[in-house]
């Protein structure tokens, strides 16, 4: 009984050793819920990390550096050994037969036949000698390179992303303290001018034009609010939230300089910008790739060596293994002498590739370079807006300063009220937008200079 299990065991523990084999090549895919805020204001660099850690663009371009790791681990595989183990059990019944001989005239009747096979092998192969290889693993190893950086451009322009909303938002946030300062001014003067009819010392139109000015103003803050709320569910999405997610942040506009160091930016941008690294490294990648197309036309040298045992009958001992056994060691140069063209259709294509590359490179450094100038320029106009926005904020403070005492007095007109109140209104406006525009061009300045990212 146990020598007729003896088969059917062995077929389970290839099977159980084929399993084991395979099992930890599955992995389960885990999914992040949704992080717990902390009860004060965001920053913006607390915005930043809650991006690099949950936008989608960074575990995109995480997982590309994880496939281009995979390339790289396949062309190291053309240095590995390929090593093959096989083993196996066969049973081959034969029926009863019937064999009739007319010479004779005799039928010959046999019993029903059953026979075993049992047999185990293992076959290596190495390579000795191919170039093609060794320059394909370079062209990979630079791919790598490159998609390294990419994932740096990645969390770059995601970094630019989330800051530029987050003063986006927060200048929604100032526009609508705006709106809501300009309310309660219109608010005021109507109420003034109610006070004044009353008396007698201004006609009804002054009142009707209070009351206009009230109304328009309510419409300004709620175009605002919903600004603000709109700006933060960007801001949500940006940071890989749910865009109904409740967003606090400092609301801090920060110094009326800019806070980025200006000198030798080009040079930096020319040395660290992870665009021009990937497209430097896809050159290099494409001329290995040449190399490698041409190195086909070269030989190879490798050597295998196979050992295998068989037999009929199921090996119970020592010395039964040491029957039936086969060795076999080659050593080999393979010379291509025509391969249909292949090879030079491949050359051909690489060199193209590589061209398209070089040009890539020289474009992007221009590209860079003009990107550094327009970051720059644009420092330089945030900071002059800055001033020239507090100067006419200044003005706009005194006139309706005085505009509200003549109107006051009586020397005034309500138009020339209301005008001076619409003139202090975009003021403020102007300082606040001005302020968000001087942070949001030392974000661009930083992403086009390739300030690295942590």
């Amino acid at each position: 009984m146990c020598s007729k299990l003896r088969p059917y065991l062995f077929l389970a523990f290839l099977f159980t050793l084929f399993v084991s084999l395979t099992l930890p090549l599955h992995s389960v895919a885990s999914s992040a819920g949704a992080p717990v805020l902390p009860e004060e204001p965001l920053t913006v660099s607390k915005c930043v990390d809650i991006a690099l850690e949950r936008n989608f663009s960074v575990a995109d371009a995480r997982e590309n550096v994880n496939a281009s790791v995979g390339v790289q681990i396949a062309a190291i595989g053309g240095f590995a050994p390929r090593v093959q183990a096989n083993a196996g059990f066969g049973r081959r019944i034969q029926g009863p037969t019937e064999v009739y001989y007319p010479e004779y005239n005799i039928t010959v009747l046999s019993d029903p036949l059953t026979s075993d096979s049992y047999y185990y092998s293992i076959q290596a192969t190495q390579n000795l000698i191919n170039v093609p290889t060794w320059m394909q693993f370079s062209s990979a190893s630079h791919s790598l390179r490159a998609s390294r950086h990419s994932f740096d451009l990645t969390k770059q322009t995601v970094v630019y992303q989330v800051k530029l909303q987050f003063y986006e938002f927060l200048k929604s946030m100032k526009l609508a303290e705006v709106s809501k300062t300009a309310l309660q001014l219109s608010r005021d003067q109507l109420e003034r001018a109610k006070a004044l009819f009353e008396v007698g010392s201004v006609a009804r139109s002054d009142v009707l034009k209070a009351e206009v000015s009230v109304s328009q103003s309510q419409l300004a803050l709620i175009a605002a609010d919903n600004r603000v709320k709109l700006e933060s569910s960007r801001l949500a999405k940006l940071l890989g939230l749910p865009v109904d997610s409740p967003m606090k942040i400092v609301e801090d506009l920060g110094q009326e300089t800019p806070q980025v160091q200006i000198e030798d930016s080009a040079r930096k941008a020319l040395g660290r910008r992870p665009d021009l690294l990937v497209v430097r490294e896809n050159l290099k990648s494409a001329k290995a790739s040449v190399l490698s197309s041409q190195a086909a036309r070269l030989p190879s040298a490798y050597t295998s060596f196979a050992y295998g045992w068989s037999d009929n009958v199921f090996p119970k001992t020592e010395e039964a293994r040491k029957r039936n056994y086969s060795w076999d060691i080659r050593l080999g140069i393979s010379l291509p002498l025509f391969d249909g063209l292949a090879t030079t259709a491949n050359v051909k294509q690489a060199k193209a590739r590589a061209a398209i590359a070089d040009i890539q490179v020289r474009d992007s450094e221009l590209q860079a370079a003009l990107e550094v100038k327009e970051a720059t320029l644009g420092l330089e106009q945030a900071t002059q807006t800055i001033e020239a926005s507090k100067t006419g904020l200044a003005s706009a403070e005194e006139d309706y300063r005085l505009s509200r005492e003549r109107y006051d007095v009586g020397s005034g007109t309500m138009l020339e009220l209301l005008n001076a109140e619409v003139s202090l209104s975009q003021a403020r406006s102007s300082y606040v937008e001005a302020m968000a525009s001087l942070r949001e061009a030392e974000a661009l300045f930083e992403k086009a200079t390739g300030q690295p990212v942590k």
